[in-house]
């Protein structure tokens, strides 16, 4: 294949993007906005944050904000590597040209790791990471797929326990490491 028919078969998968995208948005438009599942994903992307907003430890935020978008960009990452690879999908969007797990990626999943950072700082990292990954991948997860919010295709909930496991240490390392605002015996030891 020479370097034309590479652009012109990379034009026509595009094409094919967009045209699903059309398709995604006429459907969200038609039968999702405003629906019961609609106003639950508004909820759940607006509400942690507001809850974290009112209950944070200010002398920390700097630190445990750290870790959030840290657990923002991976997570969105890695899920969207699983939608790509076909390994789950998600319903219900929140607004179409953003992905329907925002509400997970952007605000549960964060808002979460920050309260587990910021509170009983006494308790090993570890611990809470076992408690945030058996809590995510073993309450989170089926809950939202019997919520019809979540599908997973060639997925199983045990395959995402290490997952969260890990990005809870990660996010944990990070916020230990992260900008001192305040004295560091309010974040995770």
């Amino acid at each position: 294949m020479d370097e034309n028919q590479i652009h012109h078969a990379i034009e026509q998968a595009y094409q094919l993007i967009v045209e699903a995208h059309r398709n995604m948005t006429d459907i969200w438009r038609t039968h999702v906005l405003f629906t019961q599942q609609w106003w639950f994903g508004v909820g759940l992307s607006i509400c942690p944050w507001l809850f974290w907003i009112g209950f944070r430890d200010k002398r920390a935020t700097g630190q445990v904000l750290l870790s959030g978008f840290m657990m923002i960009i991976v997570s969105s990452w890695l899920d969207q590597l699983g939608i790509a690879m076909g390994l789950w999908h998600y319903h219900w969007e929140v607004i179409p040209f953003m992905p329907a797990n925002f509400p997970w990626n952007f605000s549960l999943l964060p808002v979460t790791v920050m309260f587990l950072h910021q509170y009983k700082s006494g308790i090993h990292p570890l611990f809470k990471a076992l408690l945030f990954g058996g809590f995510s991948a073993f309450v989170a997860e089926p809950v939202s797929q019997m919520a019809d919010l979540y599908h997973p295709v060639h997925w199983k909930h045990t395959y995402s326990f290490p997952i969260y496991v890990g990005l809870y240490l990660l996010a944990s390392s990070i916020a230990k490491r992260g900008v001192d605002c305040t004295d560091s015996s309010s974040v995770d030891k």
